[in-house]
């Protein structure tokens, strides 16, 4: 009788350490995400960026800087050969001049690329942040691993029915790789990118990842200033000599 009820009480504390090590859900990991990149608060607070890095490809290093205002535009500056470039998009176009392709003027950017540069000012979006009230579906599609770091993995679904993958760290609750399918000339291809050295910035209380690799481009901040000052001439295309 006594070993029958040992093994009932085994059997009842057995079940009752499963239920407390039960999986987490796709929200709950979003939410400690949400708290090991600074917490909403900060992220709200977030204004503009300023981030000064380089970008290396097939072992050319090219100086580059991404200014974001959120409401009013994001610029970035490339500096190849000598040569200085730029792009810009504000909510309703966008402009390019790239000397280092054989421009000699300012040209107007196509929908279909403000479109998708816009994507920049959505910085809370990157980080799942705000995924809610954009109409977006989170589930957990189980678990892989990044650079051998185990991860969760989930699946995203936009309003509009686009699916990507995000492998978020299992110990640290960081982003590491997120996987996209995008529409081109050649049909769909998949994009993966990955992201590393996450630091909190001096202002503002926000973490965020100082590298990042896609499709064999890799690109090091060296520096991220979060909302300081932006001049609003910042997002006017000017050629290089009327500045």
């Amino acid at each position: 009788m006594k070993a029958i009820k040992f093994s009932i009480l085994a059997a009842m504390m057995l079940t009752a350490g499963i239920t407390t090590v039960k999986a987490q859900t796709a929200d709950e990991i979003l939410e400690k995400h949400q708290k090991a990149i600074g917490g909403a608060d900060s992220w709200n607070k977030l204004k503009t960026l300023k981030m000064v890095g380089t970008l290396t490809q097939q072992g050319m290093e090219i100086s580059m800087t991404q200014t974001i205002d959120i409401a009013k535009g994001a610029r970035l500056d490339i500096s190849v050969m000598g040569m200085t470039g730029y792009q810009i998009v504000t909510p309703n176009a966008g402009w390019m001049y790239m000397p280092f392709q054989g421009s000699t003027k300012v040209d107007t950017m196509k929908p279909d690329m403000v479109k998708a540069m816009q994507q920049q000012f959505d910085v809370k979006g990157h980080q799942l942040l705000d995924y809610k009230s954009k109409g977006t579906k989170v589930e957990l599609a189980g678990k892989d691993t990044v650079n051998n770091a185990p991860c969760y993995k989930l699946k995203i679904t936009d309003k509009d029915a686009n699916e990507s993958t995000v492998f978020i760290d299992m110990a640290t609750y960081y982003i590491l790789r997120t996987e996209t399918k995008a529409k081109t000339d050649e049909g769909d291809q998949e994009m993966a990118v990955v992201y590393s050295d996450y630091k909190q910035t001096a202002e503002g209380g926000v973490v965020m990842p100082m590298s990042v690799t896609a499709q064999g481009v890799e690109i090091t901040y060296k520096s991220i200033e979060v909302n300081k000052p932006i001049d609003e001439k910042t997002f006017i295309p000017t050629a290089p000599d009327k500045k």
